[in-house]
């Protein structure tokens, strides 16, 4: 949309636009969990002892197969975004800024032992210079 100028050499302008999408893809997840555990003893350590009793009680290991989870399906994710700036168009060269997002609607599996969806977002401002050859 025009703000100033003749639309001949130079002009200003509102810039906006919005768009929707489906994507269609795989998604993967691989997870590992461990756990571990300590006891601390409250009369060990007194007296300027420096290692203060702490005992491992319990150590889940982490690098057996048997504790990876591994998910593999396929999913269908929406998205929507849309874009509001200024441009300033001078002949052939074009400078624009402003500020812009997209929403992916359950892109991301975070789950650990089970699925999870998380939703995956960008947003922020951002700038443009585009020069045109003319002929």
């Amino acid at each position: 949309m025009p703000i100033l100028g003749n639309g001949q050499g130079s002009d200003l302008s509102f810039d906006w636009g919005v768009n929707a999408a489906i994507l269609f893809g795989r998604q993967k997840a691989r997870t590992q969990h461990s756990t571990a555990a300590q006891y601390h003893s409250p009369g060990v350590g007194l007296l300027g002892n420096r290692n203060p009793g702490r005992v491992p009680v319990y150590h889940h290991p982490t690098d057996a197969p048997a504790y990876y989870s591994t998910r593999d399906r396929n999913v269908t994710v929406p998205n929507v975004g849309g874009f509001a700036g200024m441009s300033f168009r001078y002949d052939n060269a074009k400078v624009s800024f402003g500020y812009r997002a997209d929403f992916f609607f359950g892109a991301m599996d975070g789950g650990i032992d089970a699925r999870r969806t998380y939703d995956r977002n960008f947003y922020g401002p951002f700038a443009n210079i585009s020069i045109g050859l003319g002929g």
